[in-house]
């Protein structure tokens, strides 16, 4: 294998990151702008959310398959084929005619950008120096964070000020560039490959179970949850592929997922905090700037200026991570970014409908002081154990529970948010009456409108506090496990990493 000079491994770093923030900005960047997208292609906003859906299913089902892919393809083949077919499907989105169109190219997106993340972190892990590794994948992990932060911001101003195509034809010089990048420097420093055999039936199964989870996840608020025979069955088919996926998996003699890492005690343990943790930020990236517009009166622009706060400290302080995981272990660091989360969760469980834009943003601020101490010491935790050839599929894992748990996060704390602001909308309600002196003289059908707007308010208010509140609790639960898990293995040298392991790979 060719030797890699220092300049070609800024420049492969430079291209890693890039095509790293693209493919996960996808996720966020037309969630803003599916109304002029409904508009343009003369759907409703609800059947526009397909758009979303579509992509989220592509690129998890991509995310998981990517360790197979790697042994198929090689490491350096499949990103170069990864990047150069996500700028394809870009540009047919950006095309796209009709509502059909737009939702099979977007799956087709997101199925083909499934490998660049893991792919992405993997290459920086085995060219980058043993001295630099904590601090290349530190920074990398604040794009992974920010990326969704920025998504609704450039979405929304690019939808105003141009077209919603240009949110999918952006991506195109970049992506053209990375593409060539990567192949010219890096085609000699292949992988090994063998011919592993397909799990046909696996990957089905996978296709299925993932499909029903996330129509189950997206529609479930509009269907009415249990009430809808559609939420059932696809209830029903989620329970039932994903329980034969994992008897599929487990008796397979080549998996492409697998299951033997979760018997890695800190894997299962990363991959706990990962889906509760990851689960609660994506519920706040969509709760408060949906609360902030529906409730507070905010525009878009406004809104995302609020919570583009969250991502600061991940980008002014992220070189200070290797030092703590140094000092303290994965584990440690870990937990003092869930102190932090915990600490801005409560702080946001007591606002009021008079909070200001500063308060707001404060707290999202203290928020990402958490986001400095996350993503970079749960990946080392979770990898901290795994054989360096079992990376690749270790990576696909991690990712592909990143990628589920947002919808499923999402889904959650928005419809927990939503009855709770029902609930609170009933109790005052029920104070307003004529025989209350404290309730306005309205005789008008626009003084009760008025009125009807404030309890709107206050109760959506009420609502959000008492989410964050909850928030808080399952972050200072979490701290509770990692606790336990410092105290079981205190005797284990905190500093082994695969960042070592890969050093020596």
């Amino acid at each position: 294998m060719t030797p890699i000079t220092t300049l070609e491994r800024i420049i492969l770093f430079v291209c890693v990151s890039l095509v790293t923030f693209m493919m996960v900005l996808d996720y966020s960047i037309a969630n803003i702008a599916i109304p002029y997208i409904s508009g343009d292609l003369a759907v409703s906003n609800e059947q526009g959310t397909y758009v979303i859906t579509s992509f989220a299913v592509g690129n998890a089902i991509g995310l998981i398959l990517t360790g197979w892919l790697t042994k198929r393809v090689g490491q350096i083949r499949l990103i170069v084929i990864s990047t150069g077919l996500f700028t394809l499907m870009s540009a047919s989105c950006g095309f796209s005619s009709s509502l059909a169109m737009l939702v099979v190219n977007r799956f087709l997106q997101g199925l083909v950008s499934g490998p660049i993340v893991p792919l992405s972190q993997s290459l920086l892990l085995s060219y980058g120096t043993k001295e630099s590794h904590a601090r290349d994948l530190a920074f990398w992990s604040t794009i992974v964070i920010t990326a969704p932060v920025v998504g609704p911001i450039l979405g929304g101003y690019i939808s105003d000020y141009y077209s919603w195509s240009w949110i999918f034809y952006i991506n195109i010089p970049f992506g053209l560039a990375c593409t060539i990048i990567f192949w010219v420097m890096m085609k000699n420093r292949e992988t090994p490959t063998d011919k592993t055999p397909a799990d046909y039936a696996g990957i089905l199964l996978l296709s299925i179970g993932v499909t029903a989870l996330q129509i189950f996840l997206d529609k479930g608020q509009n269907w009415d949850w249990w009430n809808s025979h559609l939420i059932q069955i696809l209830a029903s088919s989620t329970v039932i592929a994903f329980t034969y996926l994992f008897i599929q998996e487990y008796w397979h003699k080549t998996p492409f997922i697998a299951l033997r890492l979760f018997k890695i005690p800190s894997f299962t343990l990363a991959m706990l905090c990962l889906f509760v943790s990851y689960g609660i930020y994506f519920g706040t990236v969509v709760l408060v700037p949906l609360w902030l517009q529906e409730y507070m009166n905010y525009s878009a622009e406004k809104a995302g200026l609020a919570v583009a706060a969250l991502g600061i400290a991940p980008t002014l302080l992220s070189f200070t991570t290797p030092l703590f995981v140094k000092w303290i272990g994965n584990a440690a660091t870990l937990a003092i970014s869930f102190a932090f989360f915990a600490l801005a969760c409560f702080c946001s469980a007591f606002f009021t409908t008079d909070v200001s834009l500063g308060v707001i943003s404060g707290a999202r601020f203290l928020f990402g002081f958490g986001f400095v101490y996350y993503i970079s010491p749960l990946f080392g935790l979770s990898t901290q154990d795994i054989d360096p050839k079992d990376l690749p599929m270790a990576m696909g894992i991690f990712h592909f529970c990143r990628s589920m748990v947002g919808g499923i996060g999402t889904s959650v704390f928005t419809t927990l948010w939503i009855r709770r602001t029902y609930f609170h909308h009933e109790r005052i309600g029920e104070l307003l009456t004529r025989f209350n002196p404290i309730t306005p003289e309205v005789a008008d059908l626009q003084s009760l409108a008025l009125l009807n707007q404030v309890l709107d308010q206050q109760a959506a208010m009420l609502a959000m506090n008492e989410v964050f509140y909850l928030m808080g609790w399952i972050f200072c639960a979490l701290l509770a496990v990692l606790g336990t898990w410092l105290v079981l293995t205190k005797k284990q040298s905190p500093q082994k990493s695969l960042l070592d392991n890969s050093s020596s790979a």
